[in-house]
């Protein structure tokens, strides 16, 4: 089993596009919080500065790429100041796209900008998006020429490049596997960004754990049992896999019994007692006050509400 590609098949981890823009002159553009999505933008032309509140500001240039998750706000602009920022929502407003361009300034250098978000469940609070550190840039110099993320990087801007049938697509699964690399990286010992569960992953005695609970996760699992697929003592293993994912042992094993118990509900063919089962409770009014306690609702009601969305859901739309 890999778990890495189990868990973002849980995520469902999904890319949209917002719009490309020219940016022109000096700019300072203000986007607000948005939820927990990952917004990119990729700088086709030119050069643009990027500011997140209590992070240093970073300046990005032509082919580089950057990755602000967990919805946080962000300014978009020519130079390190950012006095007198619009605020996305107003310009739209006054100047909305045109053709899909969003057009700021008519003079002076110009920053060419491809804007778009990655998506997933909102609900599924995994250790592997909450440890995303809150600003990643991928620049083509920075990855070796061989590696996969300088390869989709170059494939990202020749796309952007290419206005032929089927781009939106090809561009929302780039990103997505752009993500996907990242997070490989870190197993591969070329970390672009520090994060907890990859470096979990990495571990040989902490794999051996997650790749247990992953692959039974209707196991009797207990401390000692985890420990010693672990090949550590309780304690050291107790202390190792909090520090390094965030949870403890029980809570990741619970918090992963649910997100898979929110895809077996999603099958009308199963009842309560054998997803429960599935997910390791044997009795079903204990799976349910814990599926309640994570989500805000009981099993029941979930099914209820995500079957007519199962059978409409699509890709996310484009803005």
């Amino acid at each position: 089993m890999d778990v890495l590609s189990e868990i973002f098949s849980s995520l469902r981890l999904q890319a949209g596009l917002y719009f490309s823009a020219a940016l022109r002159g000096g700019f300072a553009v203000r986007l607000p919080a948005d939820r927990r999505r990952i917004r990119f933008h990729l700088v086709r032309e030119g050069a643009c500065v990027v500011t997140v509140p209590e992070l240093e500001q970073v300046r990005l240039g032509e082919g580089d790429l950057v990755l602000i998750p967990d919805g946080a706000s962000q300014v978009l602009s020519s130079e390190t100041s950012i006095a007198g920022a619009v605020d996305l929502a107003e310009l739209l407003s006054h100047s909305p796209p045109v053709e899909g361009i969003l057009h700021v300034g008519e003079a002076g250098p110009v920053c060419r900008l491809l804007c778009g978000f990655l998506c997933f469940e909102e609900a599924i609070d995994h250790p592997l998006i909450a440890s995303l550190p809150p600003i990643i840039v991928l620049r083509q110099t920075d990855a070796p020429d061989s590696s996969a993320i300088a390869a989709a990087l170059a494939l990202l801007r020749a796309e952007t490049d290419d206005a032929g049938a089927g781009q939106a697509p090809v561009l929302q699964r780039i990103v997505e596997v752009l993500l996907m690399q990242v997070v490989r990286s870190s197993l591969s010992g070329h970390a672009i960004y520090s994060n907890g569960f990859a470096r979990a992953l990495a571990d040989p005695r902490l794999s051996r754990a997650l790749l247990a609970i992953h692959s039974r996760i209707d196991a009797d699992w207990n401390l000692d049992t985890l420990a010693g697929c672990a090949g550590m003592s309780r304690s050291r293993f107790a202390e190792s896999f909090t520090t390094a994912v965030g949870l403890s042992p029980f809570a990741y094993l619970t918090r992963w019994r649910m997100i898979r118990a929110r895809e077996l509900l999603a099958q009308p063919n199963l009842d309560m007692a054998e997803v429960a089962e599935r997910c390791g409770y044997r009795s079903v009014p204990a799976f349910g006050r814990r599926f309640a306690a994570i989500f805000g609702m009981g099993p029941g009601e979930w099914r209820r509400q995500a079957q007519p969305y199962r059978q409409i859901a699509g890709p996310p739309q484009t803005i």
